[in-house]
C-alpha cells in the first residue's frame, strides 16, 4: 500500500479511520490509567474523611474564644499558686511568717531538692508540668498552735500536700506542760524550670 492509496481511502472513510485510531489508543490509555484510578479513589476517601473532620472542628469551635479566655484565667490562677524553686529565701520566709502568725517555734526547717514527684502516690501525668519541693519542719507549741500552723499552711495560696505529721510530748518537758513537739513533712507544688 502506498501513500496515495491510503489518502484516497481516508477521504472515502474518514470516520472509520479516526475511530480505528482512537479506539486502540483509548484502550491503551484505559489500561495504563487503571492502577491510578484505585489510587485516586483511596485519595478521595482520605480527603473526604479529612474534610468531615475539618467541618466537625469548625462546628465545635463556636465559642472557643470564651473557653480559651477562661482557661487562660485558670492557668494564671494556678501559676500564681506555685512556689518558685529558685527563690529559696522567699520560700523560707513563707514558713517563718507562718511561725510568727501562729506562735509555734520552728526548731528545725529544711527545704529539700525539687523533683518531679515520682515518689508521690500521684500519677506522673498530673505532675508533668510541675515540680515538687519537699519540706521537713520540726516545731514546738501547744496543740492549738500546731493545729493553727497546719490550718494556716493549708489555706495559703500555695498548693501543699501533707505526707506525715507526728506529734509527741518532748522528753525534757514536765508532764503537766502543754508544749508538744511536732514533725511535719509536706510537698509544695512549684513551677517547673524548663
Amino acid at each position: 500500500m502506498n501513500l496515495s492509496l491510503i489518502s484516497k481511502k481516508f477521504k472515502q472513510f474518514p470516520i472509520l479511520f479516526v475511530c480505528g485510531l482512537l479506539i486502540p489508543l483509548s484502550v491503551i490509555l484505559f489500561f495504563m490509567r487503571g492502577p491510578k484510578i484505585s489510587d485516586y479513589e483511596a485519595e478521595l476517601t482520605r480527603l473526604e474523611g479529612e474534610w468531615n473532620r475539618i467541618q466537625q472542628n469548625r462546628e465545635r469551635s463556636v465559642g472557643l474564644e470564651d473557653d480559651i479566655e477562661m482557661l487562660d484565667e485558670g492557668l494564671s490562677s494556678i501559676q500564681g499558686r506555685l512556689m518558685n524553686v529558685d527563690e529559696v529565701a522567699s520560700n523560707y520566709e513563707f514558713f517563718y511568717g507562718l511561725e510568727r502568725q501562729t506562735g509555734v517555734s520552728l526548731v528545725q526547717f529544711a527545704q529539700g531538692a525539687a523533683f518531679d514527684g515520682e515518689d508521690l502516690p500521684l500519677t506522673l501525668e498530673s505532675l508533668k508540668h510541675f515540680t515538687v519541693i519537699p519540706y521537713d519542719v520540726v516545731m514546738t507549741g501547744t496543740l492549738q498552735e500546731l493545729l493553727s500552723f497546719m490550718d494556716l499552711l493549708d489555706r495559703q495560696e500555695f498548693i501543699v500536700r501533707y505526707d506525715m505529721v507526728n506529734v509527741f510530748k518532748p522528753n525534757d518537758e514536765p508532764l503537766e506542760s502543754e508544749t508538744l513537739l511536732a514533725r511535719l513533712k509536706c510537698h509544695v507544688l512549684a513551677q517547673r524550670n524548663e
